[in-house]
C-alpha cells in the first residue's frame, strides 16, 4: 500500500479537521412554522383586566423543531434564541419553553422555562446539559404575553436560533393579528353596563341643603351604584365618550333638574371625553364623587334620582 507523504498528509488531516468542525454546532431545521398568533377581543379585554396574566397560544400549524449536530464533544456550543422586532418595535411579548430530547424524541434531556425573548440573545442551553450526545432536537413552544395595551393590525417578526460560538442559525417567521377594541368599564356596576344611577335625597340633611344654597356649593350625590369609570382602546385614533343624563324620579314639581347634574364642575349632560390615540391600558374618566347637583333653594324635598348614560365610539 503506498503510504501518503508528509504534505498529502497534512492536507488530508486539514481536510477532515474541517469537516468535523463543521458538523460542531451545526442547526438543521426539521420545521420551521411560520408560527401565527390570532388574538380576540375577549383577549384583549382579559388583558386589561390583568395585565400580565393573559397568555395566547398559537393558531394551529406546523411546529417549530431543529436539530443540533456537533462531533467532538470537547467543542462546547450554547444555543441563543433572538427574534427582530416587532412593528411597531416592542409592540408584543413573546414567551417561548424549549424541550430537548434525543433524536428519537424518547430521552428528554432538559425542558425550559417560560422565557421572555427579544431582539437581545437569551441562553437556551449548553452542549453540557446534553453530554455527549451528538445530535439532539429542539422542539420550541410560544405563546403572546397579553397586557391589555397592544396596537391593532397585523404584526410580523423573525425568529432565529443560533448557536453563539459560530453563528450559524436557523430562522423563521412569527406572525400575529390584532382587532381593534374598545371597552367602557363602570366600576361598581355589572360588567355590560353602559348607564348608572345618581340620587340626591337630603331629607335626613336639611342643613347640607340650606348650606349648598347660602354658598352656591352643589350637593353631592347621596346615592348610586357607581365607584367611577375607565376605558381602555387600543385604536389608533382613539376614542369618545358622550354622556347624557336623564331625570327618572322626583318630587312633585320637582322635574327638570337634569341640566343641574354637574361632572368635576360643569353641566354633565352632553358632556364628552376624548383621546386622539390608544389608552396606555385602562385609564379614569371619572370618579363618582365628581357628580354634583347644583341647587336654588326652590327645589321640593325628596329623592331626586337620575341616570346617566355613556356611549363609547372609536374615532373615525
Amino acid at each position: 500500500m503506498r503510504r501518503l507523504g508528509p504534505a498529502p498528509a497534512l492536507a488530508l488531516a486539514l481536510v477532515l479537521a474541517g469537516v468535523a468542525s463543521a458538523q460542531d454546532g451545526r442547526l438543521v431545521a426539521v420545521s420551521s412554522g411560520p408560527v401565527s398568533f390570532t388574538v380576540t377581543d375577549d383577549d384583549l379585554r382579559a388583558a386589561s383586566a390583568c395585565p400580565g396574566c393573559t397568555y395566547v397560544v398559537p393558531d394551529p400549524g406546523p411546529p417549530v423543531v431543529f436539530d443540533v449536530l456537533r462531533q467532538n464533544p470537547n467543542r462546547r456550543y450554547t444555543i441563543d434564541a433572538l427574534h427582530a422586532s416587532w412593528t411597531p418595535a416592542g409592540a408584543l411579548r413573546l414567551e417561548a419553553r424549549y424541550t430537548v430530547t434525543d433524536r428519537a424524541e424518547s430521552v428528554v434531556f432538559l425542558t425550559t422555562p417560560w422565557l421572555l425573548l427579544g431582539e437581545a440573545p437569551t441562553p437556551l442551553f449548553t452542549q453540557a446539559a446534553v453530554g455527549r450526545e451528538p445530535r439532539v432536537r429542539v422542539t420550541a413552544e410560544y405563546r403572546l404575553v397579553l397586557f391589555g395595551d397592544e396596537p391593532a393590525g397585523a404584526l410580523a417578526t423573525s425568529m432565529t436560533h443560533r448557536v453563539r460560538e459560530n453563528g450559524r442559525a436557523v430562522s423563521h417567521d412569527l406572525r400575529a393579528t390584532l382587532p381593534a377594541f374598545l371597552t367602557l368599564r363602570l366600576v361598581g356596576t355589572t360588567a355590560s353596563a353602559t348607564e348608572f344611577t345618581l340620587a340626591f335625597d337630603y331629607d335626613d340633611d336639611p342643613g347640607a341643603y340650606l348650606y349648598a344654597v347660602a354658598t352656591g356649593v352643589p350637593l353631592r350625590a347621596t346615592g348610586g351604584d357607581l365607584t367611577g369609570a375607565e376605558i381602555s382602546t387600543n385604536h389608533p385614533r382613539g376614542y369618545t365618550v358622550v354622556l347624557r343624563v336623564e331625570e327618572v324620579s322626583a318630587p312633585a314639581g320637582g322635574a327638570g333638574l337634569g341640566d343641574r347634574v354637574l361632572l368635576q364642575g360643569a353641566r354633565a349632560n352632553g358632556r364628552t371625553f376624548a383621546s386622539s390615540g390608544p389608552t396606555d391600558g385602562f385609564e379614569p374618566l371619572f370618579d363618582a364623587a365628581e357628580y354634583a347637583l347644583a341647587v336654588t333653594g326652590e327645589e321640593p324635598a325628596g329623592s331626586h334620582l337620575f341616570t346617566v348614560r355613556l356611549e363609547a365610539i372609536r374615532n373615525p
